[in-house]
């Protein structure tokens, strides 16, 4: 996630946004410079009233396209936000039902470590990386390789345990799934967005539209005689309508392992220091707050 921070904050975010835009920023120069010579009898008389229309029609593709792109990076970074709250509640009912037994004690703390690695887990399944050094040890009574969805179930194995145990009744062991089943249903919600991409062949074809757009504004403003001020605002317009589409384009997976993804890591780290004490090594931020990116 990019922040602004700092007096240069604003112009390291711009610098960060622009370079990976920049394969984009030098197609649409390169393009700006190949259409200077075209002469002004190419352009057909109705061209602007085409442009026009062209221009309200991409504005609302590309407004939709962008509006539906937030909206998944906001329900991402909501989902991440249920996670925290799972995992206190989960933090809670387990200080709540613990009768001071060794048996028990021992179980109580298998389950935060394991729902404090099941986070680290999930935000490495979603990037499609390896989990940091020392998640795995979290619970060495689990394998090293195991996945987010089985640490759950490993989770309800445990309370199915106490139950059966005798250290918790019916409505303990309602209360203890609870939290358990809210972080499976954020979890699904966190894997449709991940799996689910915005369609290809829409998404080329509102690419495919600003392109067209951008290019018939420049042409248009161009001249003959090669006005600086008629070059720069259809070059503007061209780099606004492009930008505003690849901006949306990044926005819309904002858990692919970029620094403009959602800051799972913080999630994870916030998680870890609420079930295992802020001196652990996992509850200390792998960034300093004045970062312009956090992972």
């Amino acid at each position: 996630m990019i922040r602004a921070v700092g007096p240069a904050g604003a112009v390291k975010v711009v610098w960060l946004v622009l370079w990976r835009l920049r394969c984009d920023l030098l197609a649409i120069l390169v393009i700006a410079g190949l259409l200077i010579p075209i002469p002004d009898a190419s352009q057909a008389q109705y061209a602007a009233a085409v442009l026009s229309v062209l221009g309200i029609a991409a504005s609302v593709f590309i407004g939709f396209r962008n509006t539906t792109a937030y909206n998944r990076w906001w329900e991402a970074r909501t989902l991440w936000g249920s996670q925290i709250i799972y995992s206190r509640v989960l933090h809670n009912d387990l200080t709540a039902v613990d009768d001071g037994s060794p048996a028990m004690a021992a179980i109580v703390d298998r389950m935060r470590r394991r729902q404090v690695r099941y986070c680290w887990k999930l935000a490495a399944e979603l990037r499609g990386v390896a989990p940091l050094p020392g998640v795995d040890e979290l619970t060495p009574e689990d394998p090293p390789g195991i996945g987010a969805t089985e640490l759950l179930n490993r989770q309800a194995t445990d309370v199915q345990e106490l139950a059966a145990d005798g250290h918790i009744g019916q409505q303990s062991r309602v209360m203890l799934m609870a939290p358990n089943t809210g972080s499976a249903a954020a979890q699904s919600g966190l894997e449709r967005i991940r799996n689910e991409p915005f369609p290809i062949h829409y998404d080329f074809f509102i690419r495919l539209l600003a392109w067209f757009f951008g290019i018939v504004a420049f042409n248009r403003l161009d001249s003959t005689t090669h006005y600086v001020t008629s070059m720069l605002v259809g070059l503007l317009l061209m780099v606004v309508f492009v930008l505003a589409e690849r901006l949306g384009s990044i926005i819309e997976t904002p858990m692919n392992g970029s620094i403009f993804d959602i800051a799972m890591y913080r999630f994870c780290t916030v998680i870890t220091g609420n079930l295992l004490g802020h001196g652990h090594p996992l509850a200390k931020p792998r960034e300093t707050d004045k970062a312009a990116v956090w992972m």
